[in-house]
């Protein structure tokens, strides 16, 4: 019962971060991502997939003080890619599971710098490799919403870039 409630919540989670990708503004995109991460941390929790877990939980943070840049000295500190990329690093060792673990990681360290380029269009553009990271995750720890999740944000990427 507990697998099919974190799947259940991971469809829901889809469904917020399919979305992002089709706002306009970069503060809008990372909103939604935050809502995302959030239930993705709950779904992979539920799931058992740790690394994953973690990953969103982290990610969630981090979409929150990036899309809150402008604002203060806080959060416009130019460090925080490199802190957020050593925390995912740190992180996903702490959680490792089995290679596939590796893909995570990957995905978090190279979105952190991704997502700090306040532009949608590269915002999208360099989503393609992480999301493709998170989809061969995502296969072994049958994390069946996180795979419907990156073939429809890969798609929603091709669309919202056209």
């Amino acid at each position: 019962m507990t697998e099919t409630i974190g799947q259940i919540i991971g469809f829901v989670a889809m469904a917020v971060i399919v979305f992002s990708y089709q706002q306009k503004s970069h503060k809008n995109i990372l909103t939604f991502q935050m809502v995302s991460g959030l239930l993705f941390t709950l779904h992979f929790l539920l799931i058992g997939a740790y690394t994953g877990c973690v990953s969103n939980l982290i990610g969630a943070l981090r979409s929150l003080i990036y899309a809150n840049r402008g604002k203060n000295k806080f959060t416009d500190f130019s460090l925080w890619p490199v802190i957020f990329s050593v925390v995912f690093t740190v992180s996903g060792i702490m959680t490792w599971d089995n290679i596939f673990s590796v893909f995570p990681i990957i995905a978090m360290v190279a979105s952190s710098v991704v997502l700090w380029i306040d532009s949608p269009k590269i915002n999208r553009a360099f989503s393609i490799p992480t999301s493709a990271c998170w989809l061969i995750y995502n296969i072994p720890t049958r994390s069946f919403a996180g795979i419907a999740t990156e073939i429809f944000v890969l798609s929603s990427i091709v669309v919202g870039m056209i």
